[in-house]
């Protein structure tokens, strides 16, 4: 168990170190005189779901004689393409070539193909024979079910919640007001964001960890979508519509907030079909 949660921890480590520079990542192409430079969206709450992904992983490989290594060569290429597939680095439809990840990664391409095989498993990228991997994209239906689920989830979340204390109340206004700041700014990466912190705080106080750990994988799915399948049309209204939860955790009505989060998520839905 300690070896294990030593090993998890330096993988943690080498992939954040592996990971931490500019805002701005250069990715090799074809024409091996050239780059292609992109600029990142901010990564630190990436960073902190694909930690927390890697914990968990962790914790179910802790058993004794898993044989597992989480520092391994497909490991970190495989937690990286995520995080680039999450920050928009890597665009939906956007081809993984195994030869160019294996030389900017300096691994032969066997990790490479285990790292594409294991994040297919999760429905982020897409194989196809003949054609290699691409990176997945969520049709409007695959979204509204989504999102159809979250929902679900959260107003469950709320049936397993004692109590929603003021500071917790103060914590979902400040998420409310970046919200509301960044999307005046135009940065719909920043909205994202402290969306997902807004919807996180209220999911961290049920105390049902079945209905935490089912929210936290699904997020996880949507997040790496929707920075680029979002309708900033819809923006304004979608964001005001947490006021009225904030409301109601306020004044202790938890069963009203659960709906109003329902609500909120299938709101959405009439808008991706």
């Amino acid at each position: 168990m300690i070896s294990s949660a030593r090993a998890v921890f330096k993988s943690i480590l080498e992939w954040k170190r592996t990971m931490s520079g500019p805002e701005t990542v250069r990715l090799p192409v074809e024409d091996a005189n050239s780059e292609r430079v992109i600029t990142r969206a901010s990564t630190v709450e990436i960073k902190s779901v694909i930690a927390s992904m890697m914990a968990e992983e962790g914790d179910r490989n802790s058993a004794p004689n898993a044989g597992v290594d989480r520092n391994c060569a497909h490991d970190r290429v495989r937690w990286t393409i995520l995080e680039r597939i999450m920050d928009g680095t890597y665009q939906p439809g956007e081809r993984l070539k195994e030869l160019t990840l294996a030389r900017e990664f300096q691994v032969s391409q066997a990790p490479v193909r285990e790292a594409l095989r294991k994040l297919e498993a999760i429905g982020v990228v897409k194989s196809e024979p003949y054609r290699g991997a691409r990176v997945r994209e969520l049709s409007p239906t695959e979204l509204r079910d989504a999102y159809q689920l979250r929902g679900i989830l959260e107003q469950a979340a709320t049936e397993f919640i004692s109590d929603f204390p003021e500071e917790s109340v103060r914590s979902l206004e400040e998420e409310y007001a970046a919200m509301r700041a960044a999307a005046n700014a135009g940065d719909l990466q920043a909205v994202a964001c402290h969306n997902r912190n807004f919807h996180r705080f209220i999911i961290e106080r049920c105390q049902n960890q079945e209905v935490v750990r089912a929210w936290k994988s699904l997020g996880i799915c949507m997040r790496a979508r929707l920075n680029v399948q979002r309708r900033a049309d819809r923006l304004p209204e979608a964001i005001l519509s947490h006021q009225p939860i904030i409301d109601a955790l306020r004044a202790g009505n938890l069963r009203h907030a659960g709906q109003l989060l329902r609500d909120h998520s299938f709101g959405f839905v009439s808008d991706l079909m």
